[in-house]
Protein backbone atom coordinates (compact mmCIF):
# COMPACT_ATOMS: atom_id res chain seq x y z
CA UNK A 1 0.00 0.00 0.00
CA UNK A 2 0.94 3.63 -0.63
CA UNK A 3 1.46 4.76 3.52
CA UNK A 4 4.03 7.39 4.52
CA UNK A 5 6.41 6.54 6.99
CA UNK A 6 7.41 10.61 7.88
CA UNK A 7 5.60 13.43 7.60
CA UNK A 8 7.99 14.98 5.16
CA UNK A 9 7.56 12.91 2.57
CA UNK A 10 4.10 12.47 2.56
CA UNK A 11 3.58 14.49 -0.54
CA UNK A 12 6.29 13.17 -2.12
CA UNK A 13 4.67 9.52 -1.96
CA UNK A 14 1.45 10.45 -3.19
CA UNK A 15 2.97 11.89 -6.32
CA UNK A 16 4.54 8.99 -6.83
CA UNK A 17 1.53 6.52 -6.43
CA UNK A 18 -1.14 8.91 -8.14
CA UNK A 19 0.18 7.27 -11.32
CA UNK A 20 0.01 3.91 -10.54
CA UNK A 21 -3.35 4.17 -8.72
CA UNK A 22 -5.26 2.77 -11.69
CA UNK A 23 -2.76 -0.09 -12.25
CA UNK A 24 -1.97 -1.48 -8.75
CA UNK A 25 -0.45 -0.25 -6.52
CA UNK A 26 -0.97 -1.76 -3.62
CA UNK A 27 -3.04 -4.06 -5.49
CA UNK A 28 -6.08 -1.05 -6.21
CA UNK A 29 -8.28 -0.78 -8.74
CA UNK A 30 -7.68 -0.07 -12.34
CA UNK A 31 -9.58 3.11 -14.02
CA UNK A 32 -10.90 3.89 -17.68
CA UNK A 33 -13.52 0.72 -17.99
CA UNK A 34 -12.44 -1.24 -14.38
CA UNK A 35 -10.12 -3.95 -13.76
CA UNK A 36 -9.74 -7.75 -14.32
CA UNK A 37 -7.99 -9.94 -11.75
CA UNK A 38 -4.74 -12.05 -13.09
CA UNK A 39 -3.96 -14.55 -10.64
CA UNK A 40 -2.25 -18.29 -9.80
CA UNK A 41 0.57 -19.85 -7.48
CA UNK A 42 4.63 -19.49 -7.56
CA UNK A 43 6.26 -21.96 -6.43
CA UNK A 44 9.86 -23.34 -6.66
CA UNK A 45 8.21 -24.87 -3.23
CA UNK A 46 5.41 -22.40 -2.73
CA UNK A 47 6.99 -18.69 -2.28
CA UNK A 48 5.87 -16.68 0.26
CA UNK A 49 6.27 -12.57 0.37
CA UNK A 50 7.65 -12.45 -3.33
CA UNK A 51 6.84 -9.29 -5.30
CA UNK A 52 4.56 -9.97 -8.22
CA UNK A 53 4.53 -7.78 -11.28
CA UNK A 54 2.10 -7.87 -14.29
CA UNK A 55 4.40 -6.05 -17.43
CA UNK A 56 2.83 -6.31 -20.79
CA UNK A 57 5.09 -8.58 -23.30
CA UNK A 58 7.06 -6.41 -26.26
CA UNK A 59 7.41 -8.19 -29.60
CA UNK A 60 11.04 -8.94 -28.68
CA UNK A 61 9.60 -11.37 -25.82
CA UNK A 62 11.37 -8.70 -22.85
CA UNK A 63 8.68 -6.84 -20.36
CA UNK A 64 7.14 -3.53 -21.28
CA UNK A 65 4.63 -1.55 -19.51
CA UNK A 66 3.86 -2.20 -15.67
CA UNK A 67 0.26 -3.33 -15.63
CA UNK A 68 0.14 -4.44 -11.67
CA UNK A 69 1.82 -5.13 -8.96
CA UNK A 70 1.22 -7.18 -5.62
CA UNK A 71 2.58 -9.97 -3.60
CA UNK A 72 2.52 -13.69 -2.67
CA UNK A 73 0.41 -15.06 0.46
CA UNK A 74 1.86 -17.97 2.50
CA UNK A 75 0.80 -20.84 -0.11
CA UNK A 76 2.48 -18.75 -2.62
CA UNK A 77 -0.62 -18.01 -4.45
CA UNK A 78 -1.55 -14.09 -5.33
CA UNK A 79 -3.58 -11.73 -7.11
CA UNK A 80 -2.96 -8.79 -9.03
CA UNK A 81 -5.25 -5.99 -10.55
CA UNK A 82 -4.71 -4.83 -13.90
CA UNK A 83 -6.75 -2.61 -16.72
CA UNK A 84 -9.68 -4.41 -17.80
CA UNK A 85 -8.88 -3.58 -20.90
CA UNK A 86 -5.83 -6.00 -21.15
CA UNK A 87 -5.63 -8.86 -23.79
CA UNK A 88 -2.86 -10.73 -25.64
CA UNK A 89 0.55 -11.51 -24.44
CA UNK A 90 1.60 -10.44 -21.08
CA UNK A 91 4.67 -11.45 -18.28
CA UNK A 92 4.23 -12.54 -14.23
CA UNK A 93 7.11 -12.03 -12.83
CA UNK A 94 7.78 -13.28 -8.94
CA UNK A 95 11.14 -11.69 -7.11
CA UNK A 96 12.58 -12.32 -4.23
CA UNK A 97 12.97 -9.55 -1.40
CA UNK A 98 14.24 -9.42 2.55
CA UNK A 99 11.67 -11.68 4.28
CA UNK A 100 10.44 -13.93 1.52
CA UNK A 101 10.95 -17.35 1.36
CA UNK A 102 9.77 -20.79 -0.67
CA UNK A 103 9.28 -24.34 1.18
CA UNK A 104 12.04 -26.57 0.58
CA UNK A 105 10.82 -30.42 -1.22
CA UNK A 106 14.19 -31.68 0.00
CA UNK A 107 14.50 -30.52 3.57
CA UNK A 108 10.07 -29.23 4.10
CA UNK A 109 12.15 -25.91 5.55
CA UNK A 110 11.50 -22.15 4.47
CA UNK A 111 14.66 -20.98 2.44
CA UNK A 112 15.00 -17.33 1.58
CA UNK A 113 13.98 -16.09 -2.00
CA UNK A 114 16.29 -13.15 -1.95
CA UNK A 115 16.26 -10.10 -4.30
CA UNK A 116 18.84 -12.54 -6.43
CA UNK A 117 15.69 -14.90 -7.15
CA UNK A 118 13.42 -14.60 -9.95
CA UNK A 119 10.83 -16.25 -12.45
CA UNK A 120 9.11 -15.09 -14.58
CA UNK A 121 6.13 -16.66 -16.63
CA UNK A 122 4.78 -15.60 -20.07
CA UNK A 123 1.30 -16.21 -20.64
CA UNK A 124 -0.25 -15.63 -24.93
CA UNK A 125 -3.58 -14.35 -24.70
CA UNK A 126 -4.84 -13.56 -20.53
CA UNK A 127 -7.28 -15.07 -19.65
CA UNK A 128 -8.53 -13.78 -16.18
CA UNK A 129 -10.14 -16.98 -15.69
CA UNK A 130 -7.25 -19.12 -16.21
CA UNK A 131 -4.41 -19.21 -13.25
CA UNK A 132 -1.20 -18.62 -14.28
CA UNK A 133 1.44 -20.43 -12.28
CA UNK A 134 4.91 -19.19 -12.16
CA UNK A 135 7.93 -21.38 -11.61
CA UNK A 136 11.11 -22.49 -12.62
CA UNK A 137 9.97 -24.24 -15.46
CA UNK A 138 8.10 -21.01 -16.44
CA UNK A 139 11.33 -19.08 -15.94
CA UNK A 140 12.79 -21.29 -18.65
CA UNK A 141 10.56 -20.54 -20.98
CA UNK A 142 10.48 -16.94 -20.53
CA UNK A 143 14.32 -17.26 -21.18
CA UNK A 144 13.43 -19.43 -24.47
CA UNK A 145 11.04 -17.01 -25.92
CA UNK A 146 13.69 -14.34 -27.21
CA UNK A 147 15.86 -16.73 -29.22
CA UNK A 148 12.18 -18.63 -30.57
CA UNK A 149 11.68 -14.61 -31.93
CA UNK A 150 15.11 -14.82 -33.49
CA UNK A 151 14.63 -17.39 -35.17
CA UNK A 152 10.98 -16.49 -36.53
CA UNK A 153 12.29 -12.88 -37.36
CA UNK A 154 14.83 -14.49 -40.04
CA UNK A 155 11.23 -15.36 -42.31
CA UNK A 156 8.89 -12.99 -40.72
CA UNK A 157 8.04 -9.42 -39.24
CA UNK A 158 7.16 -10.27 -35.49
CA UNK A 159 4.03 -9.27 -34.81
CA UNK A 160 1.46 -9.78 -32.02
CA UNK A 161 0.36 -12.87 -33.40
CA UNK A 162 3.86 -14.19 -34.26
CA UNK A 163 4.46 -13.10 -30.36
CA UNK A 164 1.54 -15.51 -28.84
CA UNK A 165 2.79 -18.57 -31.60
CA UNK A 166 6.55 -18.32 -29.85
CA UNK A 167 5.01 -17.97 -26.34
CA UNK A 168 3.23 -20.99 -27.28
CA UNK A 169 6.22 -22.80 -28.39
CA UNK A 170 8.59 -21.97 -25.22
CA UNK A 171 5.75 -23.03 -22.86
CA UNK A 172 5.47 -25.97 -24.99
CA UNK A 173 9.40 -27.05 -25.51
CA UNK A 174 9.81 -26.78 -21.77
CA UNK A 175 6.91 -28.59 -20.67
CA UNK A 176 7.82 -31.70 -23.59
CA UNK A 177 11.42 -32.07 -22.02
CA UNK A 178 10.29 -32.23 -18.49
CA UNK A 179 6.86 -34.34 -19.55
CA UNK A 180 4.91 -31.73 -18.03
CA UNK A 181 1.82 -31.48 -20.52
CA UNK A 182 0.84 -27.13 -19.38
CA UNK A 183 3.64 -25.54 -17.43
CA UNK A 184 1.35 -22.76 -16.45
CA UNK A 185 -1.68 -25.02 -15.00
CA UNK A 186 -1.35 -25.60 -11.20
CA UNK A 187 1.67 -28.22 -10.24
CA UNK A 188 -0.66 -29.41 -7.37
CA UNK A 189 -2.77 -30.94 -10.97
CA UNK A 190 0.15 -33.05 -11.99
CA UNK A 191 2.69 -35.30 -10.52
CA UNK A 192 4.94 -34.77 -13.31
CA UNK A 193 5.04 -31.21 -12.25
CA UNK A 194 5.71 -32.03 -9.08
CA UNK A 195 8.14 -34.67 -9.78
CA UNK A 196 10.15 -32.08 -11.57
CA UNK A 197 9.92 -28.96 -9.03
CA UNK A 198 11.16 -31.79 -5.82
CA UNK A 199 14.52 -32.42 -8.79
CA UNK A 200 15.01 -28.86 -9.56
CA UNK A 201 15.14 -28.59 -5.35
CA UNK A 202 17.41 -30.86 -4.93
CA UNK A 203 19.82 -29.94 -7.73
CA UNK A 204 19.85 -26.65 -5.79
CA UNK A 205 20.43 -28.07 -2.43
CA UNK A 206 23.29 -29.77 -3.92
CA UNK A 207 24.34 -26.71 -5.78
CA UNK A 208 24.65 -25.26 -1.94
CA UNK A 209 26.60 -28.15 -0.75
CA UNK A 210 30.00 -26.37 -1.37
CA UNK A 211 28.43 -23.34 0.39
CA UNK A 212 29.42 -20.83 -2.25
CA UNK A 213 25.74 -20.98 -3.74
CA UNK A 214 22.98 -18.97 -1.94
CA UNK A 215 20.37 -18.78 -4.24
CA UNK A 216 18.40 -20.50 -7.02
CA UNK A 217 20.51 -18.30 -9.67
CA UNK A 218 23.24 -21.31 -10.49
CA UNK A 219 21.15 -24.30 -11.11
CA UNK A 220 18.42 -21.64 -13.08
CA UNK A 221 21.97 -20.95 -15.00
CA UNK A 222 22.17 -24.36 -15.81
CA UNK A 223 18.52 -24.80 -16.96
CA UNK A 224 18.65 -21.74 -19.01
CA UNK A 225 21.97 -22.76 -20.84
CA UNK A 226 20.49 -26.16 -21.46
CA UNK A 227 16.81 -24.92 -22.80
CA UNK A 228 18.94 -22.27 -25.25
CA UNK A 229 19.88 -25.36 -27.48
CA UNK A 230 18.25 -28.52 -26.66
CA UNK A 231 20.93 -30.77 -28.13
CA UNK A 232 22.45 -34.09 -26.33
CA UNK A 233 25.46 -33.03 -28.19
CA UNK A 234 26.74 -29.81 -26.73
CA UNK A 235 28.54 -29.82 -23.32
CA UNK A 236 25.95 -26.91 -21.88
CA UNK A 237 23.14 -29.48 -22.49
CA UNK A 238 25.16 -32.64 -21.12
CA UNK A 239 26.43 -30.52 -17.73
CA UNK A 240 22.51 -29.98 -17.39
CA UNK A 241 22.15 -34.29 -17.90
CA UNK A 242 24.98 -34.55 -15.18
CA UNK A 243 23.30 -32.11 -12.52
CA UNK A 244 19.84 -33.38 -13.34
CA UNK A 245 20.24 -36.97 -12.87
CA UNK A 246 22.10 -36.84 -9.75
CA UNK A 247 19.52 -35.14 -8.24
CA UNK A 248 16.65 -37.55 -9.92
CA UNK A 249 17.84 -40.16 -8.22
CA UNK A 250 17.87 -39.05 -5.05
CA UNK A 251 14.58 -37.80 -5.44
CA UNK A 252 13.34 -41.11 -6.59
CA UNK A 253 14.86 -42.48 -3.71
CA UNK A 254 13.36 -40.48 -1.01
CA UNK A 255 9.77 -40.51 -2.81
CA UNK A 256 8.54 -43.59 -3.45
CA UNK A 257 5.27 -44.59 -5.06
CA UNK A 258 4.06 -41.96 -8.19
CA UNK A 259 6.70 -39.62 -7.43
CA UNK A 260 9.51 -41.99 -8.44
CA UNK A 261 8.06 -43.43 -11.37
CA UNK A 262 7.49 -39.89 -12.62
CA UNK A 263 11.15 -39.06 -12.23
CA UNK A 264 12.06 -42.00 -14.10
CA UNK A 265 10.01 -41.42 -17.28
CA UNK A 266 11.17 -37.45 -16.52
CA UNK A 267 14.82 -38.94 -16.72
CA UNK A 268 14.52 -40.79 -19.90
CA UNK A 269 13.19 -37.74 -21.10
CA UNK A 270 15.60 -35.26 -20.42
CA UNK A 271 18.15 -37.95 -20.95
CA UNK A 272 16.69 -38.87 -24.46
CA UNK A 273 15.04 -35.53 -25.76
CA UNK A 274 12.85 -34.71 -28.75
CA UNK A 275 14.62 -32.65 -31.15
CA UNK A 276 13.90 -29.06 -30.92
CA UNK A 277 10.69 -27.91 -33.61
CA UNK A 278 12.17 -25.49 -35.98
CA UNK A 279 10.81 -22.69 -34.88
CA UNK A 280 10.95 -20.45 -37.81
CA UNK A 281 8.07 -22.23 -39.00
CA UNK A 282 5.38 -20.07 -39.33
CA UNK A 283 2.80 -21.90 -41.53
CA UNK A 284 -0.25 -22.57 -39.87
CA UNK A 285 -1.92 -25.93 -39.84
CA UNK A 286 -5.40 -26.50 -41.73
CA UNK A 287 -8.58 -25.48 -40.48
CA UNK A 288 -10.15 -28.70 -38.16
CA UNK A 289 -13.31 -30.00 -40.57
CA UNK A 290 -15.62 -32.59 -39.98
CA UNK A 291 -16.79 -31.31 -36.34
CA UNK A 292 -19.25 -33.45 -34.87
CA UNK A 293 -20.70 -34.39 -31.24
CA UNK A 294 -22.57 -37.38 -29.88
CA UNK A 295 -23.91 -37.09 -26.68
CA UNK A 296 -24.80 -39.32 -23.45
CA UNK A 297 -27.07 -38.58 -20.37
CA UNK A 298 -24.89 -39.14 -17.17
CA UNK A 299 -28.04 -38.56 -15.18
CA UNK A 300 -31.06 -36.51 -15.23
CA UNK A 301 -28.96 -33.51 -14.92
CA UNK A 302 -25.51 -34.05 -16.76
CA UNK A 303 -24.45 -35.47 -19.85
CA UNK A 304 -20.86 -36.22 -21.50
CA UNK A 305 -20.37 -34.93 -24.91
CA UNK A 306 -18.01 -36.42 -27.46
CA UNK A 307 -16.37 -34.74 -29.83
CA UNK A 308 -14.63 -35.95 -32.92
CA UNK A 309 -13.69 -34.19 -36.28
CA UNK A 310 -11.24 -34.91 -39.18
CA UNK A 311 -7.48 -34.65 -38.55
CA UNK A 312 -5.60 -31.58 -39.61
CA UNK A 313 -2.79 -30.98 -41.73
CA UNK A 314 0.25 -29.66 -41.53
CA UNK A 315 3.71 -28.67 -43.43
CA UNK A 316 5.34 -30.58 -40.91
CA UNK A 317 3.57 -32.12 -38.15
CA UNK A 318 0.45 -31.38 -36.13
CA UNK A 319 1.42 -31.34 -32.85
CA UNK A 320 -2.33 -31.05 -30.72
CA UNK A 321 -5.82 -29.17 -31.07
CA UNK A 322 -6.93 -26.91 -28.27
CA UNK A 323 -10.96 -27.14 -27.50
CA UNK A 324 -13.19 -24.12 -27.10
CA UNK A 325 -16.77 -24.37 -25.77
CA UNK A 326 -18.44 -21.04 -25.97
CA UNK A 327 -15.30 -19.25 -26.77
CA UNK A 328 -13.02 -20.56 -23.62
CA UNK A 329 -10.33 -23.06 -23.84
CA UNK A 330 -11.76 -26.05 -21.37
CA UNK A 331 -8.60 -28.94 -22.95
CA UNK A 332 -5.97 -29.67 -24.96
CA UNK A 333 -5.91 -32.87 -26.63
CA UNK A 334 -3.19 -34.76 -29.14
CA UNK A 335 -5.59 -36.93 -31.01
CA UNK A 336 -9.05 -36.14 -32.55
CA UNK A 337 -11.10 -36.49 -30.23
CA UNK A 338 -12.04 -34.56 -26.91
CA UNK A 339 -14.73 -35.78 -24.19
CA UNK A 340 -16.39 -32.27 -22.45
CA UNK A 341 -17.96 -34.09 -19.21
CA UNK A 342 -20.13 -33.44 -17.38
CA UNK A 343 -22.10 -30.43 -18.89
CA UNK A 344 -25.72 -29.54 -17.89
CA UNK A 345 -28.04 -31.27 -19.89
CA UNK A 346 -30.92 -29.35 -22.08
CA UNK A 347 -28.01 -26.54 -22.24
CA UNK A 348 -27.05 -25.44 -25.95
CA UNK A 349 -23.10 -25.29 -26.08
CA UNK A 350 -20.93 -23.96 -29.26
CA UNK A 351 -18.25 -25.81 -29.33
CA UNK A 352 -14.85 -25.32 -31.56
CA UNK A 353 -11.22 -26.90 -32.67
CA UNK A 354 -7.94 -25.14 -33.02
CA UNK A 355 -4.74 -26.98 -34.44
CA UNK A 356 -1.65 -26.34 -33.55
CA UNK A 357 2.27 -27.49 -34.38
CA UNK A 358 5.55 -27.67 -32.57
CA UNK A 359 6.37 -23.94 -33.35
CA UNK A 360 3.12 -22.42 -31.82
CA UNK A 361 1.16 -22.07 -35.32
CA UNK A 362 -2.32 -22.13 -34.80
CA UNK A 363 -4.91 -23.04 -37.05
CA UNK A 364 -8.38 -20.78 -38.05
CA UNK A 365 -11.32 -22.26 -35.73
CA UNK A 366 -13.01 -25.10 -36.80
CA UNK A 367 -16.94 -24.23 -38.22
CA UNK A 368 -18.63 -23.69 -34.23
CA UNK A 369 -21.01 -27.15 -33.79
CA UNK A 370 -23.85 -26.30 -31.42
CA UNK A 371 -24.88 -28.71 -29.06
CA UNK A 372 -27.47 -29.16 -27.35
CA UNK A 373 -27.35 -32.63 -24.76
CA UNK A 374 -30.81 -33.71 -23.51
CA UNK A 375 -31.40 -34.59 -19.88
CA UNK A 376 -32.20 -38.37 -18.74
CA UNK A 377 -36.04 -39.85 -20.09
CA UNK A 378 -38.45 -41.51 -18.25
CA UNK A 379 -39.90 -43.05 -20.85
CA UNK A 380 -41.45 -46.54 -20.43
CA UNK A 381 -41.14 -49.68 -22.15
CA UNK A 382 -44.05 -50.98 -25.54
CA UNK A 383 -44.23 -54.34 -26.48
CA UNK A 384 -40.90 -55.03 -25.39
CA UNK A 385 -39.07 -51.88 -26.36
CA UNK A 386 -37.60 -49.09 -25.15
CA UNK A 387 -39.11 -45.66 -26.09
CA UNK A 388 -37.85 -43.69 -28.95
CA UNK A 389 -37.29 -40.94 -26.44
CA UNK A 390 -35.28 -42.61 -24.09
CA UNK A 391 -33.48 -44.78 -26.21
CA UNK A 392 -31.70 -41.68 -28.19
CA UNK A 393 -30.25 -41.10 -24.65
CA UNK A 394 -29.69 -44.48 -22.54
CA UNK A 395 -26.56 -46.11 -23.46
CA UNK A 396 -26.18 -49.92 -22.77
CA UNK A 397 -23.07 -51.15 -25.13
CA UNK A 398 -20.02 -51.37 -23.12
CA UNK A 399 -17.10 -51.09 -24.83
CA UNK A 400 -14.91 -53.79 -26.22
CA UNK A 401 -11.78 -55.33 -24.41
CA UNK A 402 -9.18 -53.84 -23.96
CA UNK A 403 -6.36 -55.42 -26.39
CA UNK A 404 -2.37 -55.91 -26.99
CA UNK A 405 -1.75 -55.29 -22.94
CA UNK A 406 2.19 -55.00 -22.35
CA UNK A 407 4.39 -54.22 -19.32
CA UNK A 408 7.78 -52.46 -18.85
CA UNK A 409 9.20 -52.64 -15.85
CA UNK A 410 11.93 -49.97 -13.89
CA UNK A 411 14.02 -50.70 -10.36
CA UNK A 412 13.57 -47.87 -8.48
CA UNK A 413 15.50 -49.29 -5.28
CA UNK A 414 17.34 -52.56 -4.60
CA UNK A 415 13.91 -54.15 -3.35
CA UNK A 416 11.14 -51.63 -5.16
CA UNK A 417 10.36 -51.56 -9.09
CA UNK A 418 7.40 -49.39 -11.14
CA UNK A 419 5.13 -51.57 -13.58
CA UNK A 420 4.36 -48.91 -16.89
CA UNK A 421 1.37 -50.61 -18.67
CA UNK A 422 0.08 -49.90 -21.78
CA UNK A 423 -2.44 -51.59 -24.41
CA UNK A 424 -4.72 -50.94 -27.35
CA UNK A 425 -7.61 -48.40 -27.56
CA UNK A 426 -11.05 -50.18 -26.72
CA UNK A 427 -13.65 -49.03 -29.14
CA UNK A 428 -17.48 -48.15 -27.70
CA UNK A 429 -20.73 -47.07 -29.85
CA UNK A 430 -20.03 -43.68 -28.73
CA UNK A 431 -17.24 -43.48 -26.93
CA UNK A 432 -14.84 -44.82 -24.18
CA UNK A 433 -14.24 -42.47 -21.27
CA UNK A 434 -11.67 -44.60 -19.60
CA UNK A 435 -9.59 -47.86 -18.31
CA UNK A 436 -9.58 -49.30 -14.90
CA UNK A 437 -6.34 -51.37 -14.17
CA UNK A 438 -6.31 -54.20 -11.59
CA UNK A 439 -3.46 -55.85 -10.27
CA UNK A 440 -4.24 -59.03 -8.86
CA UNK A 441 -7.51 -58.41 -9.05
CA UNK A 442 -7.80 -55.19 -7.06
CA UNK A 443 -8.19 -51.68 -9.02
CA UNK A 444 -5.09 -50.34 -8.82
CA UNK A 445 -5.99 -46.87 -10.54
CA UNK A 446 -8.16 -45.49 -13.25
CA UNK A 447 -6.55 -43.59 -16.49
CA UNK A 448 -8.50 -41.86 -19.33
CA UNK A 449 -4.91 -42.47 -21.50
CA UNK A 450 -4.06 -46.07 -22.61
CA UNK A 451 -1.15 -46.24 -20.47
CA UNK A 452 -0.90 -46.27 -16.74
CA UNK A 453 2.74 -46.75 -14.28
CA UNK A 454 1.82 -48.55 -11.40
CA UNK A 455 4.50 -46.61 -9.19
CA UNK A 456 5.73 -49.01 -6.44
CA UNK A 457 5.96 -52.76 -6.31
CA UNK A 458 8.18 -55.30 -4.46
CA UNK A 459 10.84 -56.72 -6.51
CA UNK A 460 11.29 -60.46 -7.83
CA UNK A 461 7.43 -61.11 -7.23
CA UNK A 462 4.65 -62.23 -9.86
CA UNK A 463 1.32 -59.78 -10.33
CA UNK A 464 -0.86 -60.37 -12.39
CA UNK A 465 -2.80 -57.31 -14.54
CA UNK A 466 -5.80 -56.54 -16.38
CA UNK A 467 -8.10 -53.35 -17.73
CA UNK A 468 -11.40 -52.87 -18.31
CA UNK A 469 -12.28 -50.16 -20.35
CA UNK A 470 -15.66 -47.83 -19.52
CA UNK A 471 -17.97 -45.39 -20.75
CA UNK A 472 -19.71 -42.37 -19.60
CA UNK A 473 -22.98 -44.01 -18.90
CA UNK A 474 -20.84 -46.63 -16.40
CA UNK A 475 -21.03 -49.78 -18.98
CA UNK A 476 -17.58 -51.82 -18.40
CA UNK A 477 -15.93 -53.72 -20.84
CA UNK A 478 -14.42 -57.29 -19.79
CA UNK A 479 -11.39 -57.80 -19.01
CA UNK A 480 -8.42 -57.87 -21.15
CA UNK A 481 -6.37 -61.13 -21.27
CA UNK A 482 -4.15 -61.53 -18.15
CA UNK A 483 -0.87 -60.31 -18.16
CA UNK A 484 2.25 -61.72 -15.50
CA UNK A 485 4.93 -59.59 -14.82
CA UNK A 486 7.84 -60.08 -12.41
CA UNK A 487 9.92 -56.86 -12.09
CA UNK A 488 13.25 -57.91 -11.07
CA UNK A 489 15.97 -56.23 -8.88
CA UNK A 490 18.17 -53.77 -10.36
CA UNK A 491 20.13 -55.61 -12.72
CA UNK A 492 22.02 -54.70 -16.41
CA UNK A 493 18.90 -57.15 -18.17
CA UNK A 494 16.69 -56.01 -20.60
CA UNK A 495 12.77 -55.84 -20.64
CA UNK A 496 11.69 -58.20 -23.05
CA UNK A 497 7.09 -59.23 -23.04
CA UNK A 498 6.91 -57.29 -19.28
CA UNK A 499 9.69 -59.68 -18.17
CA UNK A 500 13.30 -58.10 -17.20
CA UNK A 501 15.58 -60.80 -17.99
CA UNK A 502 18.06 -61.62 -14.88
Amino acid sequence: MCIPWKKQVVAVLLLLCLPLIFIGCGGGGGGGGGTRIISGVAVKGPIMGGLVSVHRLQLNGSRGALLGTGTTGNDGSYAVRIPASVTGPVVVTVTGRAGATYLSESTNGPVPFTAADSFSAVVDNFNPDVPVTVSPLTEAAFQKLPLILEQKATVTTITTQVLQSAVVAANAQVGDLFNVADILAPPAQSTAYQAALMVIDQMIVDSKAGGTVTDTTAVMTVINQAIADVNPALPAYQTFVDVFTTAAAQVAVDNPGAIAAAVVSMTAQVTNPPLEPNFADITAPSAVTGLSATTAAIDSTTSTVVLTWTAASDNIAVAGYEVYRDGTKIGTTTTATFIDSPVTSNVTYVYTVVAFDAAGNFSAASAPLSVKPNQASLSVTVSGQLSGDLLAQLDLTPPTAPTGLAAVTTAITGTTSSVALSWNASTDNVGVTGYDVFRDGVKVGTTAARSFTDASVTSAITYSYTVKAFDAAGNRSAASAALPVTPNRPSLGVTVSGQVTP
